[in-house]
């Protein structure tokens, strides 16, 4: 399935060459001219990026930005030269990268690569907490011993979604362990005795 974008720009002949690039390159785009109009193509749509431009007529762009951060969107602004504080007001706000008009698309486009790579890991993440979860309820409801009913098999499958989770983790990170443990809500001494465990050369 390919990443979906939404962009959000007054600007109709940039909404055009920048939707017109991204769909080019394989992305879902989806268009919005006006604030109110984004947000409720967001709704519908859920991307998993937003391009915005800060300085769309009506709702201010950094109102727009916080109501998208409340719905869990992840949004990469575009902004004017020389506008650095309402850049630095938008990273403030959560906002994942800012791109400087006029737009470089190859720079647009590596930018909102990561962020999908970013949203594609946290995604895997919390599916792969909810596997653990629902392997460690079973686990807690068989008979009180913590396996199924062969004594083996519930331990051997939570070792393998966390191995996995601590791998795909710090490969997303690039290696940092510091970084690996926040995440996974861990201290970096227990994240460096999994490693061990697990055998995993990251």
């Amino acid at each position: 399935m390919p990443d979906s974008i939404l962009l959000i720009d007054a600007d109709a002949d940039e909404l055009r060459a920048v939707g017109d690039y991204f769909h080019g390159m394989g992305y879902d785009v989806e268009r919005a001219a006006a604030a109110e109009a984004g947000f409720v193509a967001f709704d519908r749509v859920r991307p998993d990026v937003v391009i915005l431009d800060l300085h769309l007529v009506g709702l201010e762009g950094l109102e727009l930005l916080e109501r998208l951060r409340s719905r869990g969107g992840s949004v990469i602004l575009l902004t004017d030269p020389g506008d650095n504080a309402t850049a630095v007001r938008g990273m403030e706000l959560g906002a994942e990268h800012f791109v400087t008009k006029p737009v470089d698309l190859s720079h647009l486009a590596a930018a909102t690569a990561r962020v999908c790579e970013k949203v594609r890991v946290v995604r895997q993440n919390t599916l792969l907490r909810e596997a653990l979860d629902r392997l460690l309820r079973g686990a807690g409801g068989a008979g009180g011993s913590g396996a199924g009913g062969d004594g083996r098999h519930e331990p051997r499958a939570l070792a393998e979604v966390e191995r996995v989770h601590i791998e795909q983790t710090l490969r997303f990170h690039g290696g940092n362990r510091t970084r690996a443990a926040q995440e996974l809500g861990i201290s970096r001494a227990t994240l460096i005795n999994k490693i061990k465990v697990y055998g995993l050369d990251i």
